[in-house]
């Protein structure tokens, strides 16, 4: 890969850092934005990013199909090229657990299939066994129509149910984005 980051990417590593520690000091960070995408992206020639800005209407559309409230309106999706054909998307994004934020990266293919997700960086006390790759497989292949449902199409963790439901939301938010804003406007 020639080219991981072009100009959002050291904005987003400088957000995720100082986004990253909480008030009780605890943060365990496993991967940077840079080294994952690097990994994730290796046999691409480049890769940028799409900076997409919702609309009320679109935001409204996608709160409804996900049943809960955006917290943002402004989503990055990184785009891996291989001269003119698209390798993949990324979106780091996060989601609440019991009661610190969980950082998820969540990969996917040129048709909007998850390819990989990865847990980027953990505040809570318990509940990292989210982090095993037998509960994160179990998101490969799924896509914006999958029900993403802890406990029925997904497993859960025995002491990390609201960090599986946590990564559950996270996954479903960014295979709705991808595929109904980025997808359908490209």
């Amino acid at each position: 890969m020639k080219n991981v980051f072009n100009r959002a990417g050291a904005l987003l590593v400088l957000t995720l850092v100082g986004l990253s520690v909480p008030a009780s000091g605890r943060a365990e960070v496993y991967y940077s934005v840079r080294g994952l995408l690097a990994d994730q992206f290796r046999q691409s020639d480049r890769v940028d990013f799409k900076r997409i800005q919702l609309s009320d209407q679109q935001r409204e559309q996608i709160q409804s199909q996900l049943g809960q409230k955006l917290a943002k309106d402004e989503y990055i999706f990184y785009v891996a090229h291989s001269g003119d054909r698209i390798d993949g998307y990324a979106l780091f994004d996060r989601e609440i657990g019991q009661h610190e934020y969980i950082d998820f990266a969540t990969f996917f293919d040129s048709e909007g299939r998850v390819t990989r997700v990865e847990v980027v960086a953990y505040r809570e006390p318990h509940g990292d066994g989210i982090r095993s790759k037998r509960f994160r497989k179990q998101f490969v292949g799924k896509g914006s129509t999958s029900k993403f449902r802890p406990g029925h199409d997904i497993d859960v963790i025995s002491g990390a149910t609201l960090s599986a439901r946590a990564m559950a939301k996270a996954v479903k938010r960014a295979s709705v984005l991808l595929h109904d804003i980025v997808l359908t406007s490209s």
